[in-house]
Parts: structure tokens; sequence; C-alpha cells
């Protein structure tokens, strides 16, 4: 399995803590793990199921996609100075 790293801050870090010793009876690593585990799949099954029930009506589903800028860094500099100019 891949290993993820990421930054949380303090609140969300608390709230995952009770969440493992709610479902998991502790607050181990082990239980926090499994509690981001397993809100990731439940976003990863959510989003499928919007998109298939999407399928089945024909309701419109937005997936926002953003191409690379194609801001030179040469052109950034007067842009950056046009917007923010006293």
């Amino acid at each position: 399995m891949a290993e993820l790293e990421m930054y949380l801050d303090g609140k969300l870090l608390e709230g995952i803590s009770e969440l493992a010793v709610k479902h998991y009876g502790e607050d181990s690593e082990s239980s926090r793990k499994r509690v981001v585990e397993t809100a990731l799949k439940m976003r990863i099954v959510w989003s499928n199921s919007i998109e298939m029930g999407q399928q089945e009506t024909d309701e419109a589903v937005s997936q926002w996609e953003f191409p690379e800028s194609t801001v030179k860094q040469e052109n950034s500099d007067s842009i950056q100075n046009w917007l923010f100019k006293r």
C-alpha cells in the first residue's frame, strides 16, 4: 500500500483521534491511520456513486480540471505589477 504524507492542523488531528477512540477503542497511530483510510475510501466510493448515478439519470456533474498556466515568468512580473499596482 502506498504511503501518503499530509499536513493536518491540530483541530483535525483531535477529530481523527476522537473517531479512533470511538470506533477502535484506542488512540494509537494505527487506529488513526485506519480512520483516515476509511474516510478516503468513503470519499472515493461516494465520488464513484455520484458519477454512476449521473450516468443513469443524465444529471450534470462537473469535473474541474485546470490546465497549466500559459503565463511565462517574464510576463508574470508585468501581470503582477498591473494587477497590484498602487
